[in-house]
């Protein structure tokens, strides 16, 4: 075969399969080659410029953005959505839940146990999941609150199961906290968490608008002694400061939640957090190692890799 024919079947072949979108199979019976000739074909043309595969910059830019967070705080994984400069918070809670349902739905088992930390848009990727997802999870508290699951989830009750601790996320008395541990039921959750495959949890801020306050989980003046004391933000209603120590408060003891110490031992743990009202807090979260994997937005990734 002439070097003139060679380079005229590697053409053909990229023609046919890149801008034509010919299978292998195809392409092989058109030019009379076998598949494992269209399959060398393809790669000489790879190899030989024939072909250049670029990605589109849009694409390239949330890619590198993810590789960067992965590389600069230790991460397993990392996905980034675009920012969208009309996104209000509440906008882009819903689209960083939407991307994590894709991701969860894309990553684990047909039935995945999850732990769900509370908050908006931890709510709000349990209903995503529920209408993208032919999975059927199984949902375990990691805080007590049990309205704070219901509220974005009305359909994931056909598919899902869901196992919470009965009772509040604050009691009113640390007495009551420890009698609420020592309950079966309670008892029976907690074991759960360390089979579950992953577990999703949201990163409160320190802004007037966080969930604790607009739930009524720590009172205001709690709040206000926090954010004196350096807190940056909150995961599962415990306060770290900037670097992402835990900042012990009278608080703290009236709280039905999953313990601190123990975050890290959950199993790929997935923060679900955007936004600049919350780009100290993540960074925190992100330094002191609570997440393996976060879902954000392009302009938050930006501003926490270039503020490490």
């Amino acid at each position: 075969m002439t070097a003139d024919w060679e380079k005229e079947l590697i053409v053909r072949t990229a023609w046919y399969y890149y801008i034509r979108k010919k299978t292998q199979k195809e392409i092989a019976d058109m030019l009379s080659v076998s598949r494992m000739r269209v399959i060398r074909l393809l790669e000489k043309a790879e190899q030989e410029n024939v072909v250049q595969i670029t990605i589109h910059t849009n694409f390239r830019g949330r890619l590198e953005a993810e590789q960067a967070l992965i590389d600069s705080y230790g991460l397993a994984d990392a996905l980034v959505i675009p920012s969208d400069e009309m996104y209000t918070s509440a906008s882009l809670n819903d689209a960083i839940a939407r991307a994590a349902a894709m991701y969860i739905n894309e990553h684990f088992s047909d039935n995945p146990i999850i732990n769900i930390g509370y908050g908006d848009t931890t709510g709000r990727f349990m209903n995503y999941f529920s209408q993208i997802s032919k999975k059927k999870p199984t949902y375990v508290s990691l805080t007590g609150g049990v309205s704070i699951y219901l509220l974005n989830t009305q359909s994931s009750a056909v598919n899902a199961s869901l196992y919470l601790i009965p009772a509040p996320l604050a009691a009113s008395t640390p007495e009551i906290v420890e009698a609420i541990k020592k309950e079966s039921a309670v008892i029976e959750i907690a074991r759960m968490h360390a089979t579950a495959s992953c577990s999703v949890i949201g990163i409160g801020g320190v802004d007037d608008n966080a969930t604790v306050i607009k739930s009524g989980i720590i009172q205001k003046s709690d709040f206000d002694f926090l954010k004196m004391c350096g807190a940056a933000g909150d995961v599962l209603a415990h306060f770290f400061d900037e670097n992402g120590n835990f900042i012990t408060s009278a608080a703290d003891e009236n709280l039905v939640t999953y313990p601190p110490e123990s975050l890290k031992k959950l199993h790929n743990v997935i923060a679900v957090a955007a936004g600049s009202a919350k780009y100290v807090a993540i960074r925190a979260a992100l330094r002191a190692h609570y997440p393996d994997i976060l879902i954000t937005d392009e302009d938050t990734a930006r501003w926490l890799v270039k503020n490490i």
